[in-house]
């Protein structure tokens, strides 16, 4: 009689399915809102003056079509690599490389952006190696709790995202007591380069829906997925918004020394100056907040990759606390090298340059997807979305 063995398979952990409409809502607000959303708004009305309504304008209505053209892409895939999928569907092996290597580097660049400004911002004065020292341990925080599993991420994120649209929504009704009472200021006329200035750096503040995609494999239910796109994306339109307007009423006189922290001196209209310097330790935490939406976005990224070539496959490991390990500490070393550039300006461009890519490939995509299967209604939106970003990304060399 032959001996028989028992075979044993091998099964890879799987993320935990956790998520709700509300958690990724929360995500999504808190990694469009909790760094441009303090810092830039009032960068943004600054240099579009009068015309800042329509520098902003121009962002939200792409987003809009971003997320109309990111819903496609899911609806078809159904998971965090959908918008890579799509582009291998439609345009071939080499597009999707070269457009799973941008999303890296984008989301990469996104997080490194912000830890540069923090850094910055609390050692103005500090040397290269200060501040470069300061950027990484606060991406080494972030590991540590990456690390620790998406609940209890999930915990920390929604409660300080809520405290975020608080202050934002506070913010914003400064402009309803306005609109009752006093006649908006009349703001200068912008030059053509101030008012680029504003559309980009409304854009910048306005991207980041994208980030909820990374979470599909955590969701609950895959349907919330899309919904959310949408939902952050008009919470955080309406926000800005209403702030943008805010300042417009009660700070016409906004300086560039002050822009940085334009809502501690909206505030500080109403409370005296007093607030100012203590509201900076405020935005610092809505800094770090996005920064670390964006970290967890990247490391789910990854984590989907694993599925794409047997040389990827460890991004799939998990730990005890099912959190993708070996993506996570990619994410850490990757962005330990990126953090010597400490230049935020040349790192925002790249932030805005490498999104308008990103997603006018997924739109372009989606669009040729739609004209195949006869969805002509469908496809033009997804075509407009396309020309748009493709006309934002050639301004920037105008």
């Amino acid at each position: 009689m032959g001996e028989h063995k028992k075979q044993e398979h091998s099964v890879t952990p799987e993320l935990k399915r956790t998520l709700t409409l509300t958690d990724l809502t929360l995500f999504g607000v808190a990694n469009i809102m909790g760094s441009g959303g303090f810092n830039l708004i009032g960068k943004g009305v600054r240099a579009g003056g009068s015309w800042w309504p329509v520098a902003l304008l121009i962002p939200a209505v792409l987003l809009m079509g971003s997320a109309y053209s990111y819903t496609g892409a899911f609806e078809r895939f159904k998971k965090d690599t959908s918008e890579s999928d799509i582009v291998r569907a439609v345009f071939g092996p080499w597009a999707e490389g070269a457009g799973s290597s941008a999303i890296v580097a984008y989301n990469l660049v996104s997080i490194i952006v912000i830890l540069v400004f923090c850094s910055k911002m609390l050692l103005p004065a500090g040397s290269w190696m200060a501040q470069i020292s300061l950027t990484i341990a606060l991406l080494a925080g972030m590991t540590g709790l990456a690390l620790a599993g998406i609940e209890l991420d999930t915990l920390m994120i929604d409660r300080t995202t809520w405290f975020l649209i608080a202050i934002l929504v506070i913010a914003g009704l400064l402009a309803l007591l306005g609109l009752a009472g006093t006649a908006i200021p009349t703001l200068s006329i912008p030059s053509h380069g101030g008012f680029m200035n504003s559309l980009w750096m409304f854009f910048f503040i306005l991207v980041g829906f994208d980030a909820i995609l990374k979470f599909a494999e955590e969701t609950k239910n895959p349907a919330d997925v899309p919904r959310s796109f949408y939902l952050a994306n008009i919470i955080s339109i309406v926000l800005t918004v209403g702030v943008a307007l805010a300042l417009s009423i009660w700070v016409p006189g906004l300086t560039e020394k002050q822009e940085h922290n334009a809502i501690g001196w909206l505030f500080a209209a109403f409370t005296g100056p007093w607030i100012v310097e203590p509201f900076k330790w405020v935005i610092f935490l809505f800094l770090l907040l996005t920064t670390f939406v964006t970290f967890l976005a990247t490391t789910r990224y990854l984590y989907g990759l694993g599925n794409k070539a047997a040389w990827l496959a460890p991004l799939k490991e998990v730990n005890a606390a099912s959190a993708p390990w070996v993506s996570i500490m990619s994410v850490f070393g990757s962005g330990s090298v990126l953090s010597l550039l400490n230049n935020t300006e040349l790192l925002v461009k790249i932030t805005d340059l490498g999104f308008g890519v990103i997603a006018a490939l997924v739109a372009s995509a989606v669009s040729v997807a739609d004209l195949g299967e006869g969805k002509i209604a469908s496809a033009a939106v997804n075509g407009a979305t396309t020309a748009g970003f493709l006309g934002l990304l050639g301004s920037a060399f105008l």
